[in-house]
């Protein structure tokens, strides 16, 4: 009885242990079960918090959209700037001042001496545009006037930005620049900086975006790939790749169409090269290594005029497409970005030939280009858009739905005065062209 007495005072003893441990296990669970609610209702605010944020993000974002867009049409879906070279040294020697951009950077005047009545006298003609950057103005300075139109792009809707003006004039050196450097650095590399500057900021809202590059040239009415690979036939010795390249080049337009084509989505009212390489970049250094590629590759020449004259279009096509699948939303933009050759007077800068050839064609393109535009001033019923390939590659930028810019590029020099005068005449009858309200591509 002793024994069991015993073992009774010791299983109560454990029984009382254990009732002491249950109970703080409970207090435990009561306190975690607190703790738990606690997070559970900070998270919930949080998480209240974040999408009202979001929303209000979501908000600002579509209203900096519409307001971004329509301050560009208040503009004017053409705009046109202008931009006037520098001197070469050698013009700083024996050259006068022809040109005066004034500081309201919107007008610049041209002087022009004539003989009349056996007097000499100062003719000058003023012209207007929507920005005036005078010899003094560098990359960065032009790119921050062009890179709302870069934002319009991303937000959807078809951007051409094209570079016209005489053979001379800093067209090329507009639109590419030095890649390799920070300040010379032109429209198209700082383009492509921004827009993915710009990818990664949208990525917080929700966006994925996936960026495609089409370069091509217009060479005699032919439509020519930059971004083909020569190293394709690595049994070609280099100078046979380079002869291969030059053959490819004086293909028949039939046959250039056969090659590529240019083709109409009638939807989002953009333009596709068919049969052209078309890439997918995900990162800005793959930007820089296919421009130097396309430099290399593009028609080049010396003349009387310019020492590296551009013999052909070279024309750039981005292609940004984006989805936003938490908000079911799609984003279609394209950004067209064309280094146009000078245009060129034959005996002046002494081409003969295949350069005489290349220059007739250069001509004859720009002549349909200002036909075409002349044409939509005009409110014509019908624009021949096919009546060369350059204004056909170019029918939705000036067909109504795209924002289009056009940066004239003039020489400084008395000895181009003739040719900028015409050239600053063209882009003061571009300004006053219109060419309807620019659609957004995509879906809410």
């Amino acid at each position: 009885m002793k024994k069991l007495n015993e073992h009774c005072d010791v299983a109560n003893e454990e029984s009382n242990k254990l009732s002491e441990i249950i109970l703080e296990s409970r207090k435990g669970l009561e306190l975690r079960n607190n703790k738990i609610i606690e997070k559970r209702l900070l998270y919930e605010y949080q998480l209240k918090q974040i999408q009202e944020i979001y929303a209000g993000l979501k908000a600002e974002e579509n209203t900096r959209k519409d307001l971004h867009n329509q301050n560009l049409d208040l503009m004017g879906n053409i705009r046109v700037m202008c931009r006037v070279r520098p001197y070469t040294d050698k013009e700083k020697e024996i050259e006068q001042v022809s040109l005066e951009c004034f500081d309201d950077k919107h007008t610049i005047q041209v002087s022009t001496k004539r003989l009349r009545l056996w007097q000499m006298q100062i003719e000058k003609s003023t012209y207007e545009f929507d920005h005036v950057f005078n010899t003094s103005a560098d990359q960065k300075e032009v790119y921050l006037e062009l890179s709302p139109l870069v934002q319009s792009a991303i937000d959807g809707y078809n951007v051409c930005i094209f570079a016209y003006g005489q053979t001379g004039s800093g067209k090329t050196y507009t639109m590419e620049g030095n890649v390799n450097s920070p300040e010379k650095k032109g429209v198209i590399p700082r383009s492509i900086d921004e827009i993915f500057d710009k990818i990664e900021e949208t990525n917080k809202l929700g966006w994925n975006f996936e960026v495609y590059v089409q370069y091509i040239e217009i060479y005699n009415e032919t439509i020519q790939d930059l971004l083909i690979d020569e190293d394709k036939d690595r049994k070609k010795s280099c100078k046979d790749r380079k002869k291969s390249f030059k053959e490819d080049r004086k293909k028949s337009f039939k046959e250039s169409k056969d090659l590529c084509k240019i083709v109409y989505n009638e939807d989002t009212r953009m333009t596709i090269i068919e049969n052209a390489e078309r890439l997918k970049i995900s990162k800005k250094k793959d930007m820089e290594i296919l421009i130097d590629k396309a430099s290399n590759h593009r028609s080049k020449s010396s003349t009387n005029s310019n020492s590296v004259s551009s013999r052909s279009h070279g024309v750039f096509i981005l292609h940004l497409e984006g989805e936003n699948p938490l908000e079911k939303m799609s984003s279609r933009g394209s950004l067209s970005l064309v280094d146009l050759a000078g245009s060129e007077n034959i005996d002046k800068s002494g081409s003969v030939g295949d350069q005489m050839t290349e220059a007739q064609s250069i001509n004859k393109s720009l002549f349909y280009l200002r036909y075409v535009i002349q044409q939509i001033k005009d409110k014509s019923n019908h624009v021949n858009y096919r009546d060369s390939v350059l204004t056909s590659l170019l029918k939705y930028s000036l067909g109504g739905t795209a924002k289009v810019c056009m940066l004239v590029n003039v020489s400084p020099s008395t000895d181009s005065t003739n040719e900028t005068k015409k050239s600053l005449s063209f882009g003061q009858d571009a300004r006053k062209a219109h060419v309807g309200t620019a659609m957004r591509n995509g879906c809410a």
